[in-house]
């Protein structure tokens, strides 16, 4: 969108230690690193959820997860419908009637990007019967 100037830097120079000890050479390692990590880690839940055969199970699976992240009745989702349909590998209508469903059965409540999980043991049902 505007003009930039791009560094390109020589992987030995990021991945060796500096001769100098230079703190931001080992900040920008470290944040390299967790970087790549996080986004390992991300695609290792993906694959997870693809091996879920069922949408019901991918939801509630997602759903607990974010649970757990947050320990608490209410869940923020990070994403809107699309990319969480995205994410989950399902067309989006698929996941916003699943939400439903989930909705008019008890076990959640939602708005928007704001989740209520109203009976945690029926979604851990769900989510483990689905798998």
């Amino acid at each position: 969108m505007e003009d930039c100037k791009v560094l390109f830097i020589k992987k030995n120079k990021i991945v060796e230690e500096c001769e100098k000890m230079c703190p931001w050479h080992r900040k920008l390692i470290y944040n390299y690193l967790k970087i790549i990590s996080e986004r390992a880690i991300m695609l290792n839940k993906k694959v997870e959820y693809l091996t879920i055969k069922s949408t019901r199970g991918r939801v509630c699976t997602y759903l607990l997860e974010r649970y757990e992240k947050t320990e608490g009745q209410h869940v923020r989702l990070p994403l809107n419908r699309n990319e969480l349909a995205d994410y989950l590998n399902i067309a989006r209508p698929s996941l916003s009637r699943e939400l439903c469903r989930l909705r008019n059965e008890g076990v959640i409540d939602f708005h928007l990007t704001m989740v209520r999980i109203i009976d945690l043991e029926a979604l851990r049902l769900m989510s483990v019967q689905e798998k």
